[in-house]
C-alpha cells in the first residue's frame, strides 16, 4: 500500500439515504459510532432496541451489528448522518509499545467485551473530539484518537447494548430473518423474498420457520407490524389509515381485522385508550431476547 494511503485507523463522516446504511455485519475491528441525524432500531449482538440521534456506541470486535434508520427522520436533503471510527488491536498494541504511559488504559479497553452506549457526559466529550476531527489533517487525527482511547477506556458512565455470543446455524438464520423484517417491514415482503435472503427455497423456509417459532412467517410479520402500529397509535399523530400503510399493510379493512384479532380491540379503540391484550409487550415480533 502506498505511504499516502496507509492509515492506523479509519474515520468516516457519512451522509446518506436511510436505506443505504450497511446491513447486519461483523468485523475484526473496534467501532465507535456517533449518530448525528437519524433514529430507528439498533441490533447489536443479542440485543435489539430503539436508538436516537446523539447517541454514541462502542462495539468490540466480532459482534454482529446494524442500524435500521427510519425514513422520516432525516436532514433537509433526506439523509441520515453519522461518524464512525474503526481501529484494530494491532493499532492499540502499537500505541502501547510506543507510549508506555498508555499501557494501563489500553489494557482496560481491551478487557471490554460488550458493546456499550456512553452516558450524556461521556458522549459529549467524545462528540466534541469527533467534530474536531472532521476538520483535522490525518496527522492531527492521531492525537485526537489517543484522547478517544483514554475516554473509551475509562470505567463507568456506560451501559451494555449488546453482547457477543457464539451462535449455531439455526440461530444465525433466525437473526437474519429478524434483521430482514425490521429493515423491510414497511415495504411489501413476500415469502420468496425472505426465503431467498436466507438462502432457502420457499417450501424449506416455511417448514424451518414454523418449526423454529411455532408460527407461520405471515403471522410473525403481522405481529411485528401490529407492534409498530401500536407505537404510532399511542402517539395519536396519524390517522388509522395512514398508520395502516405506514407499517406495511396495503388494505385498511384487513389491517383492522388483523389488529383486533391480535389486540382484542380495534385500532380506533386502541387509539382512544381502549385496553389491549395483556401480551402487547410480547407481540413485537422480535425473535430472541427483548431489549
Amino acid at each position: 500500500m502506498p505511504q499516502s494511503e496507509r492509515r492506523s485507523f479509519t474515520f468516516e463522516n457519512v451522509h446518506l439515504a436511510p436505506d443505504e446504511q450497511i446491513g447486519l455485519h461483523q468485523q475484526s475491528t473496534w467501532e465507535l459510532s456517533y449518530v448525528i441525524v437519524g433514529s430507528g432500531m439498533r441490533l447489536i449482538g443479542d440485543m435489539t432496541e430503539p436508538f436516537l440521534g446523539g447517541e454514541v456506541v462502542m462495539i468490540p470486535p466480532e459482534i454482529p451489528h446494524c442500524w435500521y434508520f427510519e425514513d422520516d427522520d432525516t436532514d433537509e436533503q433526506g439523509r441520515i448522518a453519522n461518524i464512525t471510527v474503526t481501529f484494530d488491536n494491532d493499532f492499540l498494541d502499537r500505541c502501547s509499545g510506543t507510549f508506555p504511559e498508555l499501557c494501563g488504559h489500553i489494557d482496560k479497553l481491551k478487557k471490554k467485551y460488550d458493546a456499550v452506549k456512553f452516558d450524556k457526559e461521556k458522549s459529549e466529550a467524545i462528540i466534541d473530539l469527533l467534530e474536531e476531527m472532521c476538520n483535522q489533517s490525518e496527522a492531527e487525527k492521531v492525537a485526537s484518537m489517543i484522547k478517544l482511547i483514554l475516554i473509551m477506556a475509562d470505567s463507568g458512565s456506560e451501559h451494555v447494548v449488546g453482547k457477543y455470543q457464539r451462535i449455531d446455524k439455526e440461530t444465525k438464520r433466525m437473526n437474519q430473518i429478524q434483521t430482514y423484517v425490521i429493515c423491510n417491514a414497511k415495504r411489501n415482503i413476500t415469502l420468496d423474498d425472505v426465503a431467498r435472503y436466507v438462502g432457502m427455497n420457499r417450501a424449506s423456509f416455511c417448514i424451518f420457520f414454523k418449526k423454529a417459532t411455532g408460527k407461520t412467517f405471515v403471522t410473525y410479520l403481522n405481529e411485528y407490524r401490529i407492534g409498530l402500529a401500536c407505537q404510532l397509535l399511542r402517539q395519536k399523530r396519524m390517522t388509522v389509515s395512514e398508520i395502516c400503510y405506514n407499517v406495511g399493510f396495503n388494505n385498511v379493512p384487513y389491517f383492522n381485522r388483523t389488529f383486533k384479532r391480535h389486540k382484542g380491540v380495534s385500532p380506533c379503540e386502541y387509539k382512544q385508550g381502549g385496553k389491549a391484550d395483556a401480551n402487547e409487550k410480547k407481540n413485537t415480533g422480535i425473535i430472541g431476547k427483548s431489549p
